[in-house]
């Protein structure tokens, strides 16, 4: 085994990346990270392959990865890092095609931001992943170092992508994933690249959007980053036709007022088993309710109203849901000094049918008088 190929092996089990640099010959890949992941439960190791704008996938177990990279690695990059939990370890190409070591240093320590708890808990996203869309939020630098200052979105951005992968498991080896009123969310090219890249799953996200601009603009961002399998459309989720396609998940991140309603009645009517949903702009419930029973005091003051109209409009969205078969939890997304709209409604799939909440909330309709979309879009079972 040759001296690469050796300390690849020596660094497994607890490799956390490798990357293969400045390629001796100018046909090959200009660049080849490994790092490993969790495929059904079982450890592998993925090879990114970047040939120029583009990102190819491939995975491996530890005995194939070893013979993969003997034969297509090992002489053929003038620079290789290589990663693990404890330490990492700098190789470059001599002339005589032999390797030296440069260097090595313990592993990178959490970013000064990072203080408290916060400095122990171990992110799925990490310092130093080549994230582009980090890069471009300006959370990462262009060494994919956390910026010190955008720390609390680098939270943020782990707690949406906690929150999925707790949800969403072994699911198979295929996702097909429509996100609503997508704008210029980065965190659609972040859930792409965090289901394709590094579950190593075969990925289809589709992002409808009304501006066409904006949609434009994104499918050449996901082109810019090789994301093959991520792809914006112009539509308007409450009168458009939309994907027919079998959809495992759909996303609605700030999607306005009754598109919301719109999205999550999508997800009912085509049997689609997950759901995260962050609403946004809540008019509907707050501009038709009328006073109508003992909770006209929460009507009085127009501030109050409107948080109360939000909170109900949720309360019948998650009350729908379980009525039609899913099992619902309404989670702080984001802390509320960050922003009040922070609540989520994430929902799984599991036929198991509650009743008894969409009947109080038709009960509140009746007595107060409001619209809300969701009831009339999904009938009761």
């Amino acid at each position: 085994m040759a001296r690469i190929t050796q300390e690849l092996a020596l660094c497994l089990p607890a490799l956390t990346k490798a990357v293969f640099s400045q390629p001796t010959e100018a046909n090959g890949a200009k660049k080849i990270e490994l790092r490993p992941l969790l495929l059904k439960g079982e450890r592998r190791y993925q090879a990114e392959r970047l040939e120029g704008t583009k990102a190819f996938h491939e995975n491996f177990t530890e005995a194939a990865l070893l013979a993969w990279a003997e034969e297509r690695l090992e002489g053929r990059y003038r620079q290789v890092l290589l990663v693990t939990e404890t330490e990492s370890r700098q190789f470059i190409l001599k002339r005589d095609g032999s390797y030296k070591k440069t260097g090595s240093a313990a592993a990178l320590p959490r970013p000064a931001g990072a203080q408290g708890h916060n400095r122990e808990k171990d992110y799925i996203l990490r310092e130093g992943e080549e994230i582009p869309a980090l890069v471009d939020l300006g959370v990462f630098t262009k060494d994919f170092k956390i910026v010190k200052a955008r720390y609390d979105k680098f939270r943020q951005i782990n707690r949406f992508v906690e929150l999925v992968a707790q949800d969403v498991r072994d699911d198979g080896d295929t996702i097909r994933i429509l996100d609503f009123g997508c704008g210029k969310s980065y965190l659609t090219f972040i859930l792409y690249y965090y289901f394709a890249v590094r579950r190593g799953l075969k990925t289809e996200i589709i992002g409808y959007d009304l501006k066409a601009d904006v949609v434009a603009r994104c499918n050449e961002i996901a082109e810019r980053y090789g994301y093959e399998g991520l792809r914006f459309e112009v539509a308007d989720v409450t009168r458009d036709r939309l994907a027919e396609t079998k959809i495992d998940m759909v996303v609605t991140l700030h999607a306005c007022d009754t598109a919301t309603d719109y999205a999550l009645a999508y997800a009912v009517k085509h049997g689609v088993r997950h759901i995260f949903s962050v609403p946004c702009c809540q008019h509907e419930v707050n501009l038709s309710i009328q006073k109508g029973g003992e909770l006209d005091l929460l009507l009085e003051h127009g501030i109050i109203k409107e948080r109360v109209s939000a909170l109900l409009t949720d309360a019948i969205r998650a009350a729908v849901l379980e009525d039609a078969g899913f099992e619902v939890d309404v989670i702080e997304f984001v802390d509320f000094a960050h922003s009040p709209k922070n609540l989520m409604l994430r929902a799984r799939y599991t036929g198991k049918h509650r009743r008894g909440g969409r009947e109080k909330a038709e009960a509140l309709q009746k007595q107060y008088g409001f619209r809300q979309s969701l009831l009339d879009l999904i009938p009761g079972t």
